[in-house]
């Protein structure tokens, strides 16, 4: 953890660069240690402002607390950045991890097995998944001279298929849920 400080118009004592890293304690267990702080006291007639930033990866997080004692200032300021903090790295552990959704299939063609051999791949094709309707996939599905079709169901957001049986019936294969 790196700190900076600036005094405007008072002097930063070691007695109060000595309470700041004391109470940034808390903070440096919340983001282990790697984080830039840089902190500002300011005196103005009868104010002591504490400012507080703190650079964290790509996040910046600022905090101000204006009170008569330059301790109770940073205190203030200390107690709302790591709030602040705390908020931040929630949001992080909350968010719904999804896996992206994939693009595009790969889809091979089997040769029929002679006697004792293994089936071999002929050909080998990228589909893409576009999202569509149902009603779009079927479409999709007479104009062109594919026998199947592989798309993203709009209403349900996941991967179907829609081929066409030898009878000429359609068949939907939808994964479950």
């Amino acid at each position: 953890m790196q700190i900076e400080y600036t005094g405007r118009q008072m002097e930063v004592t070691p007695d109060l660069r000595q309470y700041t890293e004391e109470r940034l304690g808390k903070l440096n267990r919340v983001l282990r240690n790697h984080c830039k702080i840089h902190v500002i006291l300011e005196a103005a007639k009868h104010r002591r402002i504490a400012e507080i930033t703190l650079q964290w990866r790509d996040h910046t997080l600022v905090a101000l607390e204006e009170t008569a004692d330059p301790r109770s200032s940073i205190h203030g300021a200390l107690d709302k950045l790591e709030k602040q903090a705390v908020r931040l790295l929630q949001r992080k552990w909350t968010r719904k991890r999804r896996p992206a959704p994939a693009s595009a299939v790969t889809f091979n063609v089997m040769a029929e097995p002679k006697s004792n051999e293994t089936r071999q791949v002929l050909t080998t094709e990228r589909i893409p998944i576009k999202p569509l309707t149902m009603e779009e996939a079927i479409e999709s599905l007479e104009a062109d001279s594919r026998e199947l079709v592989i798309f993203r169901n709009v209403q349900t957001d996941r991967v179907n298929v829609v081929y066409r049986q030898q009878n000429g019936r359609l068949v939907l294969v939808e994964p479950e849920p």
